[in-house]
Order: C-alpha cells, then sequence, then structure tokens
C-alpha cells in the first residue's frame, strides 16, 4: 500500500506512530519503522542528553526511517530542536503552539515538518507557516486536544478542503477500516497512538495494557484545562478496574505516569497485546479484503 506520503517519507504504508510524550521510546518507534510505518520518539518530556540518547538507541534498533514529536511550547523546544538537527533527524511532527516557531529552521536543514491541528483554523495557519503536511487529529484521540471537540470524520474532510498540503488523519482509528475511511476522506495516511499503546514493544505496565484490554469506546471522556483539552481514562472506571484486579496493584504502582496517560476512544477495538509488526500487517490486511467490496453505483 503506497501513496505520495509513502513515496516522500519512503516508508511502505501510510502508518505513523502517534507522538506520545515519555511513551513513544525507542523500541517502539523502531518498532514502527521496521514494520514499514514511520515510528516518531515522543520527546516533549526529555532532555536534550534524553533524546539524543534515544535517537542513537532507534538506531540501533530499525535501519527505517524515523521521527521526532515534539511540542513547540515546552520551555525546553529550542534544545529538543538542537538535538534534532545534531543526530540528523529527517522527520519532525510539532504539535501544541505556533507552528511557525520552528518550521522554516527545520526545514533549512532538510527536515521534513508536520503540525499536528485540531481544528481548521490551525491547520490553515500551519499550511501558512509553510509546513510539509497536516496532521488532522479530531477529539476522539487520546491526550491533548482542542476545546473544539470537532470529530476525525468531520475535521479531515475539512482541513483537505482547505489546506494546500497533504493531510494525516488522527484520532479514532485503530484497524483497516480506519485507515481506508480516512484515505477515503482525503488523508494521505493516519496516525495512531492509543493502539500502538498496547503493543508489545510499548514500554508502559502490563497493568495498563490489560486495562486497554478490558475497556470499552466508551470508557474515555475529555478533561478540560486552562490550557485546552485531553482524553483520558474516565476515573470511576480506573477505580473499578483497579478494585476488580487486585493481582495488578505493584504493577499499577510502578507505572510512575499513568495519572498523565492520554487515552482515546479506540480503545474499545483492542483486544489483546501483540507486536507493531502483527498490528500493521494485520490492518493492511484487512484494508486489502474490504478494498474490493466497495462499490458505489454511480448517479
Amino acid at each position: 500500500m503506497s501513496n505520495l506520503i509513502c513515496d516522500i517519507l519512503g516508508i511502505d504504508y501510510p502508518i505513523i506512530l502517534g507522538g506520545m510524550s515519555r511513551i513513544g521510546t525507542a523500541p517502539l518507534a523502531a518498532a514502527v519503522s521496521n514494520a514499514g510505518g514511520l515510528g516518531l520518539l515522543g520527546a516533549g518530556g526529555w532532555a536534550e542528553d534524553t533524546l539524543i540518547e534515544q535517537i542513537r538507541k532507534t538506531r540501533e534498533l530499525s535501519d527505517g526511517i524515523f521521527g521526532v514529536n515534539f511540542p513547540v511550547t515546552a520551555d525546553h523546544a529550542g534544545s529538543l530542536v538542537n538535538a534534532i538537527i545534531t543526530e540528523n533527524i529527517k522527520v519532525v511532527v510539532t504539535s501544541a503552539g505556533d507552528p511557525r516557531l520552528y518550521t522554516r529552521m527545520l526545514q533549512e536543514h532538510g527536515i521534513f515538518v508536520m503540525h499536528v491541528s485540531a481544528t481548521v483554523a490551525n491547520a490553515v495557519k500551519a499550511d501558512q507557516a509553510g509546513v510539509d503536511a497536516v496532521i488532522a487529529e479530531g477529539s476522539e484521540s487520546g491526550g491533548k486536544t482542542s476545546l473544539e471537540e470537532i470529530s476525525t470524520m468531520v475535521l479531515v474532510p475539512r482541513v483537505v478542503d482547505s489546506v494546500t498540503c497533504p493531510v494525516i488523519a488522527a484520532g479514532g482509528i485503530g484497524d483497516g477500516r480506519g485507515l481506508l475511511a480516512s484515505l477515503a476522506l482525503g488523508a494521505a495516511g493516519v496516525q495512531m497512538g492509543t493502539v500502538f499503546l498496547s503493543a508489545a514493544e510499548c514500554e508502559i505496565s502490563w497493568a495498563y495494557k490489560q486495562m486497554l484490554i478490558a475497556a470499552s469506546e466508551k470508557e474515555t471522556q475529555l478533561f478540560r484545562t486552562s490550557r485546552g483539552a485531553g482524553r483520558a481514562f474516565k476515573k470511576s472506571f480506573v477505580e473499578e478496574f483497579k478494585k476488580n484486579r487486585p493481582e495488578l496493584k505493584a504493577d499499577f504502582e510502578a507505572d510512575r505516569n499513568f495519572d498523565e496517560r492520554g487515552t482515546g476512544q479506540i480503545t474499545g477495538l483492542i483486544q489483546e497485546i501483540l507486536p507493531v509488526k502483527e498490528i500493521i500487517a494485520r490492518m493492511i490486511r484487512q484494508a486489502s479484503d474490504i478494498l474490493p467490496s466497495i462499490q458505489i453505483k454511480r448517479a
């Protein structure tokens, strides 16, 4: 399954790992790249030296192309950019702020820049800033999002119609059906985060992965903050799950970032823990199996 974004990035499948801060570590990013997608290191919570360490570790684990994600509002964003340039990274995804801040500087070093946008207005701003692609992320996604609560099905075609650069769909995508739907909406590919939380290579606790499997699509909610909103598990669901699974108590307590972790509605599709290679392979097989059956009679 090759298309424009695959040709540009040099990947086999138009699938990008969501930029999950401190969760998108080398083993997960490398696994996605090795499986034919684009792995991203989630650098938002790292210092410059940690990012450099993760970049070099990823290169030990994969010969494929991978990139770095960071929020431009981070106080140390400049030092992360320095590490990205020094380490000769070729793809960057920026988020949570003004896309004009670092786009030109990164592009001057031959870096392909994508910016995450949760509204049409922000996507247009990113396009005008000269980004190479926009990631249109609907409110179904986990982690930080917009107060506007625009769904992926609405946001993606609106962004496609409003910008001149390629568009990547994100939010509520976790299988081959979501991939096909996104391409039908005009996207050049998809970005996924929550589905990769359950991957064998993801360095989060076993307890959290078990909770992902147990959860339905109704177990997350948007939490409003002074700076925007974020999607995560409902506290009531977490409490009930912990109550019913006391054998996981120690694992939960050892999960230092548990309370800060975003989770999207796609959790309802997660049924088991699989290697990244199998997650992506299943997506591509499902999309390939469905595609021939889509027949619409011409008006």
